[in-house]
């Protein structure tokens, strides 16, 4: 049986990839220099993960807090837990990691398209998840598409980053509210 793995190694690995994305980017980011700023050796990174692009989506999704809210039976508590969950505490480290993903599109559109499959997508059906039970519980409008609500809860925080303006609770909690009574069924 094989042991699990140490938590402060997957730590350390996630660690090295993100610094290394930050000042490399996803071209100047090996799998040696990965291992050897996280103090391990290159069979840990590959008992781990396959390739490159595995490696990169795991560190992602490490930095993104898990996005589960539970049916508790009331959609704007759910959907506040929600913009709490998914939206990073910090902003400008995370669009700019993912803007560096972005960045890559046309030499690795491979790293792209896993974060699109692993992150994005995944994160947006759950958020659409939710606004579909409070359209069948009947607290959203029912002519709401999913995917614009969707749009119009992570937009506005996007452009904020871009903007260099602040994205913290007070913040967070009055675009949620503007957003809310735009979905509200009336």
């Amino acid at each position: 049986m094989a042991r699990p793995f140490d938590p402060h190694v997957d730590h350390a690995i996630a660690t090295a990839t993100r610094g290394l994305l930050a000042e490399r980017g996803y071209a100047g980011t090996s799998m040696e220099a990965v291992a050897r700023r996280a103090g391990v050796g290159k069979p840990a990174l590959y008992r781990r993960y396959r390739d490159k692009v595995e490696l990169v989506m795991s560190a992602v999704s490490r930095q993104l807090p898990r996005l589960d809210p539970p049916d508790v039976g009331d959609t704007r508590a759910e959907l506040w837990r929600a913009v709490e969950q998914g939206l990073p505490a910090d902003g400008a480290s995370y669009v700019s990691l993912i803007g560096g993903l972005v960045a890559e599109r046309e030499r690795h559109p491979e790293l792209i398209d896993a974060f699109r499959r692993a992150i994005l997508i995944p994160r947006r059906a759950t958020v659409a998840r939710i606004i579909a039970r409070g359209q069948a519980r009947g607290d959203v409008r029912p002519d709401l598409d999913l995917e614009a609500a969707v749009d119009l809860m992570a937009g506005p925080f996007l452009a904020r980053v871009f903007a260099g303006l602040d994205t913290g609770t007070e913040w967070r909690q009055a675009a949620f509210e503007m957003w809310w009574e735009t979905i509200l069924r009336r």
